[in-house]
């Protein structure tokens, strides 16, 4: 019998693309330039992928080991107690199984570029025994590798915080896996000084670590040419620019997930109800590997139609339902966008609808921009509140299908010149008459409809401007000041905390009249920017339930109490500057470090010891983007955290420090014969 022309088809793509790739090595030049980023040239693409897993692993092996033993449920074996969560919730989701189902009707040309990453980072791990972490990373299965990313992107999407908030925090949050924020501009040469429209890449992200970005350049002969940021384990850019045209991802926040409790009894153990008849729960045990303990711990999970399902402490049973749980193609859309010559193209990977999240930010050498809300947004019942734990008794809440990309907020082009997000409403996006309408969206979707401070300091900002100008452009990025009225970070008003009268409150006057006069600009020698960092990290201290009503005065007082007892306690006088107080580490150096949260210059903090807070995560991977009005390769200025080198002794462990601190940029280009000719260090893969 013979097979129907398109399944044989089907067969010879999946066939070829399950072969490994040819690679040469020979062929392969990596040029390091003079702050060691790596630009990969090679004839084809999978040869340039081999030679970016071989470069990133000069840099950052060991962290890119985590993601491979990640999707083996491995993590256990190499982090210990901090990796069996991990190892349970991977398993728990069970992207594997999607991968397995989908991976026949994947784009052979992005298995081949997989595989060719694959074989990279199998080849280091050879050359480089010593420094591989233990038995379980090699070999690279592509299934696992494909659904350790589709579980990464869940992650992204909340599981992180929907499985604490049903396990009452028996599974604790996971190491490794978050996404922050981001800020990004897009500028019509109608609204650009020059007339030449400019693009700014700005990841909020975590400064070190799974989920910091790695940045470098890949280029093939078969005109894969881009410049970005990618996370280690990566074989792709994931945000940046290419001859032709530039885009930026920052975190949105539409409602992602959805969680449902089944309906259960004693008398029909193993099951639960669903429109009146019972269904097996189905039950998977998980081994998890725990190094340090001899032997495999077990721990129960369960499926239902729902999706992947867990047993509360007090016997209930939920199940979440993610879109990004259904497809495993999010890599291969970022891949189809790389190669993207042209809007059309671009819109046309974007219309594969295998990304279920992130904000995505355009601008091209042919004067457009672009903003979307993205999402992998699913049609919901209105019968029921999305907001909340849905009923899992019955089909009506179980959504199948997905709105095609047109159905999602988006711009194209605005008349007034610009377009701009840092994680707010997508109904906020340009000028006010401009504007999306919300009640034009479902409102089932969860969009944000708020502002944050950094949209509102932002949109100040790009208003006193009828033309941004380059310099301009980085001034607005670059900018450490709250708006005039500081909206408080978790929900609910807290002017009170500014307002407080000071002959009332004679022993705290120094705090709260230095809250009253600060400029709100979160400088380092700043008093008031210390004062209010303390208070933004201590608010939870003093309202420790979830209410959004205002602060009360008398809650301000007591918040105000704890900032003046706790730097008296730790610095023995109330003239501490933040620099004091906020540094920025790196090995075993750390220097004052200016922002906050939510300023455009961001900066997350944890604690450092008893008396300081060190960065922990905020402004990350910055790109400057210009097309220059007569042609030719776009203008790029760039800068990372640190550098390019996760390795002390390297040169390029923290040289781009300096430049980040004093908010300037070093110059990047896309120019093949430019950087071959200036590169510190040409060579080939071992």
């Amino acid at each position: 019998m013979k097979l129907p022309l398109i399944a044989l088809c089907l067969f010879t793509f999946w066939a070829n693309a399950q072969q490994q790739p040819i690679i040469r090595k020979d062929k392969i030049t990596i040029a390091r330039d003079s702050y060691g980023v790596p630009h990969i040239f090679a004839p084809t693409d999978p040869e340039v992928a081999y030679g970016l897993a071989w470069a990133h692993s000069e840099d950052d092996f060991k962290t890119i080991q985590t993601l491979i033993l990640t999707g083996k449920g491995k993590l256990g074996t190499h982090l210990g107690k901090k990796g069996a969560p991990v190892d349970f919730v991977f398993g728990l989701l069970n992207t594997r199984k999607v991968v397995d189902q989908q991976i026949k009707a994947m784009d052979p040309r992005f298995l081949q570029l997989v595989q060719g990453y694959l074989m990279g980072l199998e080849a280091y791990g050879k050359a480089h025994p010593s420094e591989v972490v233990n038995k379980h990373v090699f070999p690279i299965a592509i299934e696992d590798y494909i659904a350790t990313t589709m579980f990464s992107v869940a992650i992204f999407s909340g599981v992180d915080k929907a499985l604490p908030k049903i396990l009452d925090g028996s599974i604790p949050s996971l190491p490794g896996f978050t996404g922050e924020g981001s800020n990004a501009f897009a500028i019509k040469s109608s609204k650009s000084a020059t007339g030449e429209p400019m693009l700014v890449i700005n990841a909020h992200q975590p400064i070190e670590g799974a989920t910091a970005f790695y940045e470098a350049h890949v280029q093939s002969e078969e005109g894969w040419n881009i410049l970005g940021g990618l996370f280690p384990g990566g074989p792709l850019i994931f945000h940046g620019v290419t001859p032709n045209l530039a885009w930026a991802h920052t975190v949105n926040f539409q409602d992602k997930i959805d969680v449902y409790q089944l309906k259960t009894d004693k008398a029909h153990p193993g099951q639960y109800e669903v429109d009146g008849k019972w269904l097996p729960l189905v039950k998977r045990r998980i081994k998890l590997n725990i190094k340090g303990i001899p032997f495999s711990v077990s721990k129960m999970a369960y499926e239902s139609i729902y999706g992947p399902t867990v047993k509360s402490p007090k016997g209930a049973y939920f199940s979440l339902r993610l879109p990004s749980l259904m497809d495993a193609g999010a890599l291969q859309q970022w891949y189809a966008m790389n190669r993207s010559t042209n809007f059309t193209e671009f819109k046309a990977a974007l219309n594969q609808n295998h990304l279920p999240m992130f904000n995505i930010m355009y601008a091209d050498k042919e004067d457009n921009i672009f903003y979307i809300s993205n999402g992998k947004m699913p049609y919901r019942n209105p019968k029921f509140n999305w907001a909340s734990t849905l009923p899992g008794n019955t089909r009506e809440t179980l959504w199948e299908k997905f709105k095609p990309l047109n159905e999602l907020p988006q711009h194209l082009n605005p008349a007034a010149g610009y377009l701009f997000n840092t994680n707010h409403s997508p109904f906020m996006a340009t000028a006010v008459n401009e504007n999306l309408n919300p009640a034009n969206y479902d409102k089932y979707d969860g969009y944000e409809t708020y502002h944050n401070n950094r949209s509102q300091r932002a949109k100040d900002l790009i208003d006193t401007y009828d033309k941004i100008g380059w310099e301009d452009l980085k001034r607005i990025k670059f900018d450490r000041q709250l708006p005039a009225k500081i909206l408080y970070p978790y929900g609910y008003d807290a002017s009170v905390l500014f307002t407080l009268d000071a002959a009332k409150y004679p022993s705290l006057a120094t705090i709260i009249k230095g809250l009253k006069e600060w400029d709100h600009v979160t400088n380092i020698e700043s008093i008031g920017a210390l004062y209010y960092n303390i208070a933004y990290y201590g608010a939870s201290k003093i309202r420790k339930n979830a209410s959004k009503d205002p602060l009360t005065e008398s809650e301000a007082v007591e918040l105000t109490q704890y900032v003046h007892d706790f730097i008296l306690k730790h610095y023995g006088r109330l003239d501490v500057t933040l620099g004091e107080f906020q540094r920025l580490k790196r090995g075993d150096q750390d220097w004052p470090q200016a922002g906050m949260p939510d300023v455009l210059a961001a900066v997350m903090s944890e604690p450092m010891g008893e008396s300081q807070r060190k960065m922990n995560s905020g402004d990350a991977y910055i790109g400057f983007v210009k097309f220059p009005k007569g042609g030719g390769l776009p203008l790029i200025e760039t800068v990372n955290t640190f550098g390019a080198s996760s390795h002390p002794e390297s040169k390029h462990f923290a040289d781009q420090r300096e430049l980040y601190q004093a908010q300037k940029t070093k110059v990047m280009t896309l120019d093949k014969a430019e950087i071959l000719k200036n590169a510190e260090r040409i060579y080939q893969p071992d």
